[in-house]
């Protein structure tokens, strides 16, 4: 309360227990008292009544949109009753800190009848500010002394803010703080007042109240943009307004004078705005400030970051223009490390810079601990922008360019050919910034590591079966090295391999060919005929020869390579070993066990010899060796040996190794020869989830997982599970390998066969001939697997009754076979035993029988006397001759087929019940047959004789 002018104030406390109150209120309010002296309780003579100050100085925009949440947070802030209420409103400069405190400040007027003071803290001297304003708006005089004692420019503030008229709330605004040592005098003290601070630095004080203010989200950028600019503009271009909006990184200030400047040309579409941006960068004049603006910020966007910049060491200068080289997305810290201290040492720390930039607004810390401890950080577009022109006049820049590349080679080398999900996920945080240095840096990238760039980003894609986004980067890398180095050089033929096998991946033969020739061609011509990349490149022409099926040209480059190795090489190598293996593998393909079985023994011994028992090609030579005794029905032989390879692969590469999932996959695939369902079901089963795991849903690798899982329950006859699955990989390998592959010839193949197996011959057919079409067309009319479509579509025939279409398929595919794989071949023997099955539903027995006994002789002669093909031979012969009342002739052949099965694939397997039973039923017929009296012999001989006259006259009249 006032009192009469001249009249002695009584309350006036002596000067030291008014310091320690002003001590006491300062500590309450957890403010430093600085310069603060005391309170001064001035009698005013005169006291005027005035209205309360309604001190904001810009009118704020009229385009103020998506900060209602931040309003209401603020409002929220600000209702503290037990002390001083200060908040800081803090971010990049640009983000709308002042216009919030604008509309704040207007829409809760109401909230402050004390009124509303507004202070610059970039301008002149805050208690010169408030001074003039409580003389001038207030009409008061604060004294100049007391008691003969001049007063501090902080105590005449503590006076006006003590004297402050009219009472209730009032809001005190500071605006566009630097620094809390340069406000702390003219913060005020009592309750009554409540504080907002604008600020670009984190945490002034940790007893303030922060209310970080980030960028608009999309959807009201847009807005934004729609209401300078209006709604049917955007509505032309909506995509265009999005896209504006995103390089503009949703800042208000950046999208309030595009805005404004869009609102000056109605000419200028957003497209070309957009373009115009991109080439101009923060240059262009649509983001500086003009004048005739009526708008609350000052400044244009570069200006506005130039503010924050000019705070800045030079440490901290330097990291953060080394940010500026990252692409626009998350950096992970470990990499700016590494990057600093090529350029600077190993001592050299950047924690201090971190917090720094973070402090002022210029990074967005990323939480990242799955990948590093130190995590990450963004940079808003436009700040990368102004940091990009800022590196461009930094003296010392090169040195940071080079270590950004150095260090992203370095890690580009570390992709391997066949990364697992793990190494995916890790090469996905550096995969935008290898970008950035293929796309605009590759010039500051050695000869010797030209390739890395674009080889590492390829695998990366690659591995995951992405095929098509593999492709560009293998053609970049093939493009610039031959453009850098000239069409004769190593690094060029290295690119041309790496595409071509891109190619033969994805079932390109026709493409990989000529680029395999030409590697094979540069090789030569560079390294001479006698070095080891010429293998190599011998090699890989082999290898796309095997998948097209031409075993002929694949041979002799497989015997060269092998000769070659041993003379570079000598015979102890294990790379001689390698080349002994593929051959091997050749001729298992081929069905040349015989010639087979030494080599892979050999290549076995060498591995074992040179590299040791642990050791993964150990463990591949295991795995091929058991491979060729599951085709000679050796099962005894070959299980120890994939269990040993499994072994072997989980010690040496780890449980999460594709190679791990492979044996796996071989060791079920025996149980499934051996009719051991159950033991191959769980494997299968978790090969799959141990590929989804590693390699992620979508992958080529899973889809082969769901087709063998969907093999086996076809076998069990539980057609139910089946299906869901060949149609889940079906669509899988279309999507991921495209409509033409051959693995999508192998899915169509396998569903049509199930749909056979329960009678949907109507929805088998299509499906068998769009395989063997495909396979025609991919692999060509002399391949092994059209061979496989021709006698599976035959076999529909067959089933349908539909005979006369079905010979010509199984004579073609029986030619085939014997010009692709030779007169020595398990698939010959399988294919005669077809085309006699067919003979003999047709009841031409006289042309089945050779046949029969040709491919029970064969298959005897490659695979042995008791292999499971052998016994189903002798069934099929069996049948024949019971079919034809040759029941002593059967029965023998029945019983060696049964005992081979009951040996070699146990009592329970399907194959062992079926010619049990068929032995069952032979015997029902042949005691039934049996005549009981001489009439009644002479009567069935007669009737044989009559059964044979019939099968002749029907043959007749068919011809």
């Amino acid at each position: 309360m006032s009192q009469p002018e001249g009249t002695p104030d009584k309350s006036i406390p002596a000067a030291q227990p008014i310091r320690q109150s002003i001590f006491e209120n300062v500590q309450a309010a957890n403010i430093q008292t600085g310069d603060i002296h005391q309170t001064i309780h001035m009698p005013l003579a005169d006291r005027p009544t005035t209205t309360r100050l309604q001190d904001i100085p810009y009118r704020g925009s009229p385009h103020f949109l998506g900060r209602d949440r931040a309003l209401a947070d603020l409002h929220q802030a600000l209702q503290q009753n037990d002390r001083v209420a200060i908040t800081t409103i803090a971010g990049m400069g640009g983000v709308g800190k002042t216009e919030l405190a604008i509309q704040y400040a207007r829409r809760q007027r109401e909230s402050y009848p004390g009124g509303v003071c507004w202070l610059r803290a970039r301008e002149s001297s805050l208690e010169a500010q408030l001074l003039q304003k409580v003389e001038l708006e207030l009409g008061l005089s604060e004294p100049q002394e007391w008691r003969g004692t001049l007063l501090s420019l902080a105590e005449q503030v503590q006076w006006c803010w003590h004297n402050w008229q009219p009472d209730g709330l009032v809001l005190v605004v500071l605006d566009d703080v630097t620094s809390l040592a340069d406000c702390r005098a003219v913060l005020p003290t009592d309750q009554r007042f409540r504080v907002v601070l604008t600020t670009r630095q984190r945490g002034l004080d940790i007893s303030f109240v922060e209310l970080p203010l980030d960028v608009l989200a999309e959807e009201d950028a847009i807005a934004l943009l729609q209401e300078v600019i209006g709604a049917e503009r955007v509505a032309r271009e909506p995509s265009e307004a999005a896209e504006l909006c995103t390089w503009l990184g949703y800042l208000p200030l950046g999208l309030e004078l595009v805005g404004r400047y869009l609102g000056g040309d109605r000419f200028l579409s957003l497209g070309e705005m957009r373009e115009r941006l991109k080439a101009q960068s923060i240059q262009d004049a649509s983001v500086e400030r003009d004048a005739q603006y009526q708008m609350t910020a000052q400044l244009g966007v570069k200006a506005a970051f130039e503010l924050t910049w000019q705070t800045l060491d030079a440490e901290t200068a330097e990291v953060v223009m080394l940010l500026s080289l990252f692409a626009a997305d998350v950096i992970p810290w470990f990499l700016v490390e590494w990057m600093i201290r090529r350029v600077h040492g190993e001592e050299y720390a950047v924690s201090d810079a971190r917090r720094e930039l973070d402090n002022r607004y210029l990074i967005q810390p990323v939480d990242w601990d799955e990948v590093n401890d130190l995590g990450g950080c963004k940079l808003h577009p436009l700040i990368r922008e102004f940091l990009q022109a800022k590196l461009t006049e930094f003296v010392d820049a090169e040195p940071l360019r080079q270590a950004f590349v150095d260090e992203m080679i370095r890690i580009a080398q570390q992709m391997p050919q066949s990364p697992t999900l793990d190494m995916i996920a890790a090469f996905g945080i550096v995969r935008p910034h290898l970008e950035e240095v293929a796309n605009g840096m590759i010039d500051r990238v050695s000869d010797d590591d030209l390739s890395w760039a674009f080889v590492g980003l390829a695998r990366f894609y690659e591995g995951q079966g992405l095929y098509a986004l593999a492709e560009p980067w293998y053609r970049n890398c093939l493009t610039t090295t031959q453009r850098r180095l000239g069409e004769d050089h190593l690094v060029v033929a290295t690119s041309l391999g790496n595409l071509a096998g891109l190619y033969k991946v994805q079932g390109r033969y026709s493409e990989a060919e000529p680029l395999n020739v030409q590697v094979l061609e540069l090789s030569k011509r560079l390294l001479g005929e006698e070095h080891p990349d010429v293998v190599t490149s011998l090699k890989n022409l082999a290898s796309l020869y095997i998948s097209q099926g031409r075993y002929g040209e694949a041979e002799p480059l497989l015997i060269q390579a092998l000769k070659l190795r041993r003379l570079i090489l000598g015979e102890l190598h294990s790379c001689v070993a390698t080349s002994l293996n593929d051959l091997a593998v050749l001729y298992l393909f081929q069905g040349r066990y015989g010639e087979a079985e030494p080599l892979l023994i050999q290549a076995f011994n060498l591995r074992r010899l040179i590299l040791g028992e642990e050791h993964p090609d150990v463990a591949t030579s295991l795995n091929d060796l058991a491979k060729l005794y599951s085709s000679q029905g050796r099962y005894g032989e070959a299980e120890p040996l994939l269990i040993q390879a499994l072994k072997f692969r989980r010690l040496i590469l780890g449980e999460a190794h594709p190679d791990v999932a492979t044996s796996f996959e071989n060791l079920a695939s025996l149980y499934i020869s051996q009719g051991h369902y159950s033991d191959a079901e769980p494997l299968l089963i978790q090969i799959l989830a141990f590929r989804k795991r590693l390699l992620g849903e979508e992958h080529p690798d899973v889809a082969a997982s769901l087709n063998n899982l969907a093999e086996l329950y076809s076998f069990q006859g539980r057609y139910g599970e089946a299906e869901p699955l060949l149609i889940q990989a079906l669509k899988l390998r279309k999507r991921l390998l495209g409509e033409a592959h051959p693995d999508v010839a192998i899915s169509l193949n396998d569903l049509a066969e199930l749909y056979r197996y329960q009678g949907r011959y109507s929805e088998s057919e299509p499906l068998y001939l769009q395989a063997l079409e495909l396979r025609n067309r991919l692999l060509g009319q002399e391949h092994p697997s059209v061979t496989t479509s021709l006698n599976n579509l035959a076999l529909l025939y067959c089933s349908q009754g539909r005979y006369s279409e079905a010979e010509p398929l199984y004579i073609q595919a029986l030619e085939l076979i014997r010009r692709l794989l030779g007169e020595e071949h398990p698939a010959l023997a399988t294919s005669l035993s077809n085309l006699a099955e067919l003979y003999r539903c047709q009841n031409r027995y006289s042309e089945a029988e050779p046949l029969y006994v040709q491919a029970l002789e064969m298959s005897q002669r490659l695979l042995g006397q008791e292999h499971p093909d052998v016994a189903t031979r002798l069934n099929n012969l069996a049948g024949l001759y019971k079919s034809q009342g040759r029941y002593s002739e059967a029965e023998p052949l029945y019983v060696q087929a049964l005992s081979i099965l009951v040996q070699k694939l146990g009592d329970n397997h399907p194959n062992t019940r079926t010619i049990r039973q068929n032995l069952k039923y032979l015997h029902q017929q042949m005691h039934s047959d049996r005549p009981s009296s001489p009439q009644k012999r002479r009567s069935h001989l007669l009737i044989q004789f009559l059964k044979r006259i019939i099968r002749a006259l029907k043959r007749l009249f068919r011809l």
